[in-house]
């Protein structure tokens, strides 16, 4: 394992200087060895890797098992999200107390993305559990309660609970409810859906500071046209964002992904005084977050020493 000077997920989102992750989604087969190589190159740069559970209801390697691989061939913090879609509350258990043993360090709980059907039609989801009973096994397990009429664990896990949210949606009130349940259920941070200017993020930060969670703001990059039509077009709680997405209409991929990271990089450097940490999203490919990621890092090192 690569040693590195990293705090943990709890001291990075205390810390004065923002926190940096990064949120990838695992290998589509069983070859882990290019994604890890290209994760390689942030190393000494970002706090955690942040990974999907099978986003979007595209099945990916197992994120408890690629996070292994991360954390001993990179020695990065591991951040794993945690879909309740796919699995009942055994599965859910055993995987917790997995994760525990692997040492990951943050585990985001989240109902999950709805399945699309398969070429027949059907639809097979699991959905024993939502987000806030997720939230709340995770803290019965921190105390060492298995739930099932059995001694307590000698050794008890140590799984630092998030959730998430999305700072777009018209009815914020609604949001806001929600998330009071996540940080009630045990949610000690809350990784938003991507923003893009930072009234909308001030406003966020403030709201979720008074439940007395730390935000981690998410940033999206964006790598040519068809990804901002796509998202503004089949992305109905970004419908508020469509004026930062028509920006990048009838231009070149180069001239978007130019624009995107000066956008998000000027975006993050507005914000680094009031957000816990930044979390890049790799919706359009590793390659553009990783650019902007080693990019932020590089003028945290410089003006936040």
């Amino acid at each position: 394992m690569r040693r590195t000077s990293l705090p943990t997920i709890a001291e990075c989102l205390s810390d004065k200087r923002p926190g940096l992750w990064i949120e990838v989604s695992p290998p589509r087969g069983i070859n882990p060895e290019p994604l890890l190589k290209r994760l390689s190159a942030l190393v000494g740069h970002v706090d955690a890797i942040n990974l999907t559970d099978n986003s979007l209801g595209k099945v990916k390697m197992s994120g408890l098992a690629f996070g292994s691989i991360v954390k001993a061939r990179l020695g990065l913090n591991v951040v794993l999200n945690v879909s309740c879609r796919d699995r009942n509350r055994f599965a859910l258990k055993s995987d917790l107390l997995g994760a525990a043993a692997m040492k990951i360090d943050a585990i985001v709980a989240m109902t999950g993305d709805k399945i699309p059907p398969g070429a027949d039609g059907s639809v097979v989801v699991s959905h024993d559990l939502d987000a806030f009973s997720l939230l709340g096994m995770i803290g019965a397990l921190n105390r060492g309660d298995t739930g099932e009429g059995k001694p307590a664990l000698k050794m008890l896990p140590n799984l630092y609970a998030g959730a998430v949210a999305n700072p777009n949606r018209k009815n914020l009130e609604r949001e806001f409810d929600l998330l009071a349940r996540k940080a009630k259920a045990g949610a000690r941070f809350v990784i938003t859906q991507p923003v893009f200017e930072p009234e909308t993020a001030v406003r966020f930060i403030a709201r979720a500071s008074a439940l007395g969670l730390k935000t981690v703001l998410g940033i999206l990059p964006i790598k040519r046209e068809a990804m901002a039509a796509y998202m503004k077009d089949n992305v109905k709680d970004l419908s508020d964002a469509a004026g930062h997405l028509d920006r990048y209409a009838g231009k070149s991929e180069a001239q978007v992904r130019a624009e995107s990271l000066a956008a998000n990089l000027a975006l993050m450097q507005s914000l680094a005084g009031e957000v816990a940490a930044f979390n890049i999203m790799s919706g359009g490919g590793p390659s553009l977050a990783i650019e902007l990621a080693l990019s932020f890092s590089a003028w945290r090192k410089e003006k936040l020493r």
